[in-house]
């Protein structure tokens, strides 16, 4: 179950606790050392392969949508990139950075040294949320650099504000797959969120709201789940991603 993939710096004991004023020591460093762990994880061939196809689809869907016609192209292409390319590129670098299993398993190779298993996985969620805000991000930023023509919104501001709500997307996702890799054998939970936002993600309901997918579209300009205003769907957004990391980490808990 625990393979040599772990980091260096997870086979290293945890100092222990001295006194009541240190407590905080030993836990903080289990979450540092989950999310040096994550990190380890995502640099591998696997995850750069994933986010190398991600890129690919975003590309593909700019080019497509360049090709009937530059006026909102931008938008279309940005649309089918949070539909498709996006929860895709997220839950394949979700799921390796859980190392393909549950996440209290993936904490295992730092928690086996007396961390506690929560605080390890709460390490690998944040190190995953922040992974995922960075490739949403830059999935948006090669969709703006390709569909960007005449009449549309000046470039950097595309880049900027198309980033911003790339990286909330991803990070959003990453939560959602995080928690959902609490549940089942081998973490196989994480495949219902996919397969909720994939079919109702889009939706104008409920389910449309707390899904990240609903509210990068209202963020984009399009229609919004349940009325809600742009800042309210980026709040969403951002409380999502540390709610749902910490409601995942606690899942972990001996």
């Amino acid at each position: 179950m625990v393979g040599e993939s772990a980091s260096s710096a997870a086979a290293r004991p945890l100092p222990p606790a001295e006194g009541g004023a240190e407590r905080g020591g030993p836990a903080l460093t289990a979450v540092r050392l989950g999310m040096e762990m994550t990190l380890s994880r995502l640099r591998a061939r696997r995850p750069l392969l994933a986010f190398g196809l991600g890129a690919a689809l975003a590309l593909a869907a700019a080019v497509i949508e360049v090709a009937f016609g530059s006026s909102g192209a931008v938008d279309r292409a940005l649309l089918s990139t949070f539909r498709l390319a996006t929860p895709l590129t997220i839950f394949a670098l979700a799921a390796d950075a859980a190392d393909r299993t549950t996440l209290r398993d993936a904490a295992w190779p730092v928690a086996r040294f007396g961390a506690p298993s929560h605080h390890v996985a709460l390490g690998i969620a944040l190190a995953t949320a922040l992974a995922s805000a960075l490739v949403g991000a830059l999935l948006a930023a090669v969709v703006v650099a390709v569909a960007h023509g005449p009449g549309a919104a000046p470039f950097v501001r595309d880049m900027l504000v198309s980033g911003w709500i790339g990286a909330l997307t991803g990070a959003a996702y990453a939560g959602w797959f995080s928690l959902g890799a609490t549940f089942f054998r081998r973490g196989v939970g994480r495949f219902v969120p996919l397969a909720v936002d994939l079919l109702l993600g889009g939706s104008a309901g409920v389910i449309g709201a707390l899904l990240p997918r609903g509210n990068a579209v209202n963020l984009l300009g399009g229609p919004s789940p349940l009325g809600l205003g742009q800042p309210a769907s980026a709040a969403l957004l951002a409380s999502s991603a540390l709610v749902l990391a910490l409601a995942a980490a606690a899942r972990c808990r001996e």
